[in-house]
């Protein structure tokens, strides 16, 4: 409404012609002269002037619609028509001359009084705009035209009635004349440049105005000449079409009725009121103007009344629009709770239609805490107030589902202050408790991994750490904003347990393939160069939706300790506790690697049985712990006379087992015995004790004397129990008339 408005109050108005120049000039010339002479034509010969005079508001038009620049050519234009219908009816140029000069200059004050002001765009549903207009452009140059027609018509004699009766027929007839014409003109003007001249015709060219039209044209044509005060019948139908029609249909019925009008009186059908001197034409004109002016206003107001009609529907479509497209969540309900209007944001969200929720309560959509509380303490609240404030609340779905909502809600009241309608704001928080939640869930995770022992650290798709506890920080040296953005390889730096290689980033392979890394141990290396050992899991993340690769999260324990336990209990298992050599369990473990490969390789192997000659004497003699002692130095004695690929291993007691894993010979294994013997021949000095000591030893040689570990053993055995018959200190490699024999 309020666009419509700026728009019919533009001051201006586009006054470019179409057409050339002289087109335009000629129509108006035209148009003019038409006009003129319909008035002459419809002229009351008893008055001897025309009744109605339609010449000027017609020039009023032209000249507003004219560039203020060209008035000069068309009052030109309107001046020849004028001069042209006077010269044809009859008058000599000079008194065409003297008849034009008035005509103009209402037509140029009508038109100045016109271009002043916008009211004229306004005539059509503004009646006090129309009384502006009809003051300025019809009354006021109609008070000018009469005045100036008295010295230039009267003086020069042209025409012959007194200055009273000249001045009250030019008057008269030209205020009723533009009061008809100039309503039509300048709605004409405003449609045509406004709409076009197809709309024009389809407003004018319809069934229920041209009955109309015809009706009003009917009614004054009979009641002028068959009823008495006709004038009170003739604005009747033009009445009834202002209540009905629009003000373009009125005004064009107005000028049709005032054309009859003219006709019925130039033909004889209406006679002139009895005479009362100089005035009493008065008597015909100012009931016929009474009878067009009424239905002229009223179209206006009607048409104002309409025109706010459809401001407000529009209004009202336009706040229907708001209020159910409005992207919060809106409803309103009556006096009962019960919900009359819902926004669209309200059924999306809920996922209801509108049938199934429109006249039901309002509290139906609510779970049970939720309308318990609104009942017993919301509901009254907004009755004894009038107003709610982020009432939490929770609703319920079609589906079933849960949404947490802040409601709001304003109430209105009547005269007696009773409350009546509501209207509800309902905030959707439901991502907002969630947030909430996931907030306070990572403010609990974050002092878990704060506090826990273990190093996690999260990475992005790319690899790059994102997150690093502290426990990652005491591990590997890197304060947490250092580390953060780096490459988990950069920053974790590992190497294989046993052979220190530098190990490739886990991360990116756990990516690159998309698999979890379980359990994988090895050696972290601190900033600081110092190590630790850990074990270590990668664990890839994907987006719960697409499922794609977003990150992986990294965790690792510092597992030195245990580590290190597992080894000395590992050695413990497999190494004597006296001497600290391989134990038999070890033994049996690299008796069987040395045969693969000998198998393998096609070469030989020794395995070398020996006892302590007469320890158990010296044990007894000297006692456990001087016999412990020696064992250990006898160890140490054997260890260092043999390769570090050969394996010295004791078996328990005084017996102990060398297994020599390469050899090229036999004769090998008999070298590196004499060694073993000249190494523990010396005497060995333990507490005030002097000791001698010496081996037996048997040699059994793989292939030659067995192809298994048992038969290779027992062969040993057999032998260095041979070496013992013979009188010890001795060696002996295995023969084939051997036979086993036990301890001497």
């Amino acid at each position: 409404m309020i666009s419509e408005l700026e728009e019919e109050l533009q001051p201006a108005v586009d006054r470019r012609i179409v057409g050339p120049p002289w087109w335009s000039h000629l129509a108006m010339a035209a148009g003019c002269a038409a006009l003129a002479g319909l008035s002459i034509a419809l002229s009351c010969r008893e008055v001897g002037m025309a009744t109605l005079w339609y010449a000027n508001a017609f020039g009023a038009c032209c000249l507003l619609v004219a560039a203020r620049g060209r008035w000069w050519a068309a009052l030109l234009a309107l001046a020849a028509g004028l001069l042209a219908t006077n010269v044809l009816a009859g008058a000599d140029l000079r008194s065409a001359v003297l008849y034009a000069v008035p005509n103009l200059g209402e037509m140029v004050l009508g038109g100045w009084m016109l271009s002043r002001s916008a009211d004229w765009r306004l005539i059509h549903r503004s009646p006090m705009a129309g009384w502006r207009v009809w003051c300025r452009a019809a009354l006021l140059p109609a008070l000018c035209g009469a005045t100036l027609s008295v010295p230039l018509l009267g003086g020069s004699g042209v025409n012959g009635q007194s200055s009273t009766a000249l001045w009250l027929s030019w008057f008269e007839g030209s205020l009723i004349g533009t009061s008809a014409l100039l309503p039509l003109g300048l709605s004409l003007i405003r449609t045509w440049s406004g709409e076009g001249v197809r709309a024009v015709v389809r407003q004018l060219v319809t069934g229920e105005t041209v009955a109309m039209m015809a009706l009003s044209i009917a009614t004054a044509a009979l009641t002028l000449s068959h009823l008495p005060f006709p004038f009170v019948y003739l604005g009747l139908p033009m009445l009834a079409a202002a209540m009905r029609l629009r003000f373009l249909d009125v005004v064009l019925q107005v000028w049709l009725v005032s054309l009859t009008v003219g006709a019925t009186i130039a033909r004889g059908g209406l006679a002139l009121p009895p005479g009362h001197g100089e005035w009493h034409t008065l008597m015909l004109h100012l009931p016929l103007l009474a009878a067009l002016l009424p239905p002229l206003l009223l179209a206006a107001a009607m048409e104002s009344a309409r025109g706010r009609q459809r401001a407000l529907e529009r209004e009202r479509e336009r706040l229907r629009q708001l209020y159910e497209y409005s992207p919060a969540m809106l409803h309103s309900i009556d006096a009962e709770g019960r919900i009359v209007a819902v926004s669209q944001r309200w059924l999306e969200r809920l996922g209801y239609p509108a049938d199934e929720v429109v006249g039901r309560q309002a509290t139906e959509f609510l779970d049970g805490p939720s309308r318990q509380r609104m009942l017993q303490q919301a509901w009254p609240v907004l009755l004894r107030t009038g107003e709610l404030h982020d009432i939490e609340l929770r609703m319920v779905c079609r589906d079933g589902q849960l949404v947490d909502v802040l409601l709001s809600s304003t109430c209105e009241r009547d005269a007696r202050g009773r409350a009546g309608r509501a209207l509800a704001i309902l905030e959707d928080v439901t991502r907002k408790r969630l947030a909430e939640q996931l907030s306070a869930q990572f403010q609990r995770m974050s002092v878990m991994l704060a506090s826990i022992g273990d190093a996690v650290i999260g990475t992005d798709e790319r690899g790059c750490i994102v997150s690093f506890n502290p426990a990652a920080v005491a591990m590997t040296g890197w304060p947490a904003a250092q580390a953060v953005g780096q490459f988990y390889g950069t920053v974790v730096r590992r190497c294989h347990l046993d052979s220190g290689e530098p190990l490739v980033d886990p991360v990116l392979a756990c990516l690159r393939d998309g698999h979890c890394l379980n359990g994988e141990s090895s050696r972290l290396l601190h900033r600081d160069a110092s190590s630790r050992v850990i074990r270590e899991t990668i664990t890839p993340m994907r987006d719960p939706d697409s499922g794609a690769l977003i990150g992986a999260v990294a965790t690792f324990q510092d597992t030195t300790t245990a580590h290190e336990l597992a080894r000395t209990l590992a050695r413990q298992a497999q190494h004597d506790a006296l001497t600290g050599l391989p134990n038999r369990l070890l033994l049996q473990d690299r008796l069987q690697q040395a045969l693969q490969l000998a198998r393998r390789s096609g070469g030989c192997l020794a395995l070398m049985f020996l006892d302590l000659d007469h320890f158990k004497q010296i044990n007894d003699r000297q006692g456990h712990d001087v016999g412990d002692e020696l064992l250990r130095q006898v160890a140490a004695s054997v260890q260092g006379a043999v390769r570090a690929s050969d394996t010295v291993c004791r078996l328990g007691g005084d017996e102990f087992v060398v297994l020599l894993p390469q050899i090229n010979v036999a004769e090998d294994a008999a070298e590196v015995a004499r060694h073993i013997l000249a190494a523990v021949a010396h005497p060995y000095r333990i507490g005030a004790a002097n000791l001698h000591v010496s081996f037996s030893i048997g040699i059994a040689v793989y292939p030659d004397d067995g192809e298994d570990e048992t038969t290779l053993m027992r062969r040993a055995d057999t032998a260095m129990y041979q070496v013992k018959r013979e009188g010890r200190n001795g060696l002996r490699f295995h023969h084939a008339q051997d036979t086993d024999l036990g301890a001497p």
